[in-house]
């Protein structure tokens, strides 16, 4: 019961900046589907795509598709790379392509009383083809953690979940602010164990890109083949 108290305040913890901002803020949704095929032993091909909207859900302002490679170590370890395609909204109004590349790695650091605490690494490189000054011509590196709880639920397909995820600039070492936040919570639903489907509510805060704060719905859709 203490592991399982110390794990609630510490998700409480985590999502108590989002109730500190009483700033005006964006709404949009985001729309995603995965798909993960086996291709020999441990090794998985993952495929994203995800179209995205802000202006109270009213405008597209990204859509991506998203290749990768994982290999599974173990059922607690797991690391891939992976490269998204992205169409960006820029500031001509006009959809220009952005080249993002990433390794990723995937642990569980803890499993309690069908609790399972994890956490999740990307360093990231993304490339703009839209030049609009000249910081735009230089690659932007940036790595990523996520620290992940969720419960599953007895006797029924149904995981509730909370997630926080820091995302820093590698492109300014001598700042050590965080410069996003994102928070999520959401449940999933598994039927026939291939086909999840989930709703989350996700909240954005970022210090790097316009509108600072985002409450976002997302809808997903995954699928093993």
């Amino acid at each position: 019961m203490m592991m399982i108290r110390r794990s609630i305040y510490l998700i409480l913890s985590m999502l108590i900046p989002v109730a500190t901002h009483a700033q005006k803020t964006d709404y949009g949704i985001w729309y995603e589907v995965k798909a993960e095929k086996k291709i020999i032993d441990n090794l998985r091909f993952d495929l994203e795509t995800s179209v995205r909207t802000n202006e109270n859900a009213s405008n597209i302002e990204t859509f991506y598709v998203e290749p990768g490679l994982r290999y599974k170590f173990n059922d607690y370890f797991a690391a891939g790379i992976y490269y998204r395609f992205i169409q960006q909204e820029e500031k001509d109004d006009q959809f220009h392509t952005r080249h993002r590349w990433f390794v990723q790695v995937r642990g569980t650091l803890l499993s309690f009383y069908r609790f399972t605490f994890a956490a999740r690494y990307r360093m990231q490189q993304q490339f703009k083809t839209y030049i609009n000054d000249v910081e735009d011509e230089e690659p932007l590196w940036s790595h990523r953690l996520r620290l992940e709880l969720d419960y599953d639920i007895k006797g029924i397909p149904l995981k509730p979940f909370a997630n926080v995820e820091i995302h820093n600039l590698l492109s300014k070492p001598t700042e050590f602010t965080v410069d996003k936040w994102r928070y999520i919570v959401g449940v999933e639903y598994t039927m026939n164990k291939k086909h999840t489907f989930g709703l989350e509510y996700i909240y954005n805060d970022s210090r790097v890109t316009k509108p600072a704060y985002m409450n976002l719905l997302g809808v997903t859709y995954s699928i093993k083949l």
